[in-house]
């Protein structure tokens, strides 16, 4: 039986790492990024903002005698009437990193020869703590059937993620007979096309793990992130993750 997980997540907390995992783990299963809405915002359609009001009207929004286009403007494989009745069983996954190393990574993809300035932090806090005062009203909404993904915790231990996403949401094991396969290889940015892996390098995991990434920021700027991330918010999501 086919699995629907709609997935939700800050830019370049490993959404599309957990993506490749679940498709390369689980058979039948399908990850919605861009479809049902953005997964960097709620029903945001690519950097634009629209006034969709749940999922159902997002699919009739989005289709076009009888083809359904992503946020990237794509045609999908997946008609109205196959989206519309995922809906009611859909599941959500919710991905999260450290304030840190999130405000690193973000400037590394967005913005890599530019200077990190305190206005460019205060602006990225600003968009982190807004995506997840929205997704823990989600979450809450749909915690049956809801699972938050710490990044930390995906990248030290994928066995324990896998797990529990197979037991929440009942999947069927593409290897039943061995342990889940890792993806060593970065997975880039990409759409629900399909998937870009760089099989040209190998994913650093230690830079997040031992925090080798402190070495790239000033305090002044550790101290701007404290300043103006809500950290209440980030610990009730750390609490309730994996």
């Amino acid at each position: 039986m086919s699995k629907y997980i709609k997935q939700y997540g800050e830019i370049r907390t490993g959404t599309n790492y957990l993506k490749r995992l679940i498709e390369i783990n689980f058979v039948d299963a399908h990850v919605f990024g861009s479809i049902l809405g953005w997964k960097h915002g709620m029903y945001d359609v690519s950097n634009s903002r629209d006034d969709t009001k749940s999922h159902e009207e997002w699919v009739k929004r989005k289709s076009k005698h009888g083809v359904v286009f992503s946020v990237d403007g794509y045609p999908l494989r997946y008609s109205p009437k196959v989206l519309l009745a995922a809906i009611p069983n859909l599941g959500y996954i919710f991905s999260i990193k450290k304030p840190i190393p999130y405000v690193l990574s973000y400037k590394n993809f967005r913005f890599p020869n530019k200077k990190l300035t305190p206005t460019i932090v205060k602006n990225m806090c600003e968009r982190y703590n807004k995506s997840y005062y929205n997704w823990l009203e989600l979450y809450r909404q749909n915690e049956a059937k809801s699972i938050i993904v710490p990044y930390e915790s995906l990248i030290r231990d994928i066995n324990h993620i896998l797990l529990n996403l197979d037991i929440k949401f009942g999947m069927t094991k593409r290897h039943p007979e061995a342990s889940y396969v890792d993806e060593a290889s970065p997975v880039n940015a990409s759409t629900d096309v399909g998937l870009l892996v760089d099989k040209k390098s190998q994913f650093n995991k230690k830079y997040y793990l031992e925090e080798e990434y402190l070495s790239n920021i000033t305090d002044d700027l550790i101290a701007v992130i404290d300043d103006h991330v809500d950290q209440s918010l980030v610990d009730t999501f750390y609490k309730l993750g994996l």
